[in-house]
């Protein structure tokens, strides 16, 4: 029995070394500029974005307002704090529930991994809370 929980826990810990490098805050670098194209498994609302800025600093579009926020990774664990949201009203009930969705995701986000073309910030069950896909261009 004890060693039966011995190898499944260095078979996890193995798992988790050779997947650091794609959860990994230091995916996202300053000057990335991604569209958020999925918010909770749902799409994102056309105009939603997620940026990069220097010392992990985040800003964008979420879908009614306007955010920014501290991108930090302590423990392996990423975090987004100080998030400040602006509060401009939003007449669309759909965005409005979107927003909803979008604050509550980047609030639980503990990682990043790639996703196909883009990437996905995830939460502690690996669950993508949020997709992202580069923007190109201007």
């Amino acid at each position: 029995m004890i060693r039966t929980l011995a190898a499944l826990a260095a078979a996890a810990a193995l798992a988790a070394c050779q997947d650091a490098g794609e959860r990994s805050v230091a995916m996202l670098k300053p000057g990335d500029r991604f569209a958020v194209i999925r918010i909770d498994g749902a799409p994102a609302p056309e105009g939603v974005t997620f940026e990069v800025g220097s010392g992990g600093r985040i800003t964008g579009r979420a879908p009614c307002n306007r955010y920014s926020g501290q991108l930090t990774e302590q423990g392996g664990a990423m975090t987004a704090s100080g998030l400040v949201i602006t509060r401009m009203a939003c007449a669309d009930p759909a965005r409005t529930l979107a927003e909803t969705r979008f604050v509550n995701a980047i609030g639980a986000v503990t990682a990043a991994r790639r996703m196909g073309d883009g990437t996905a910030l995830v939460d502690p069950q690996g669950e993508a809370r949020l997709v992202l896909t580069p923007i190109t261009g201007p």
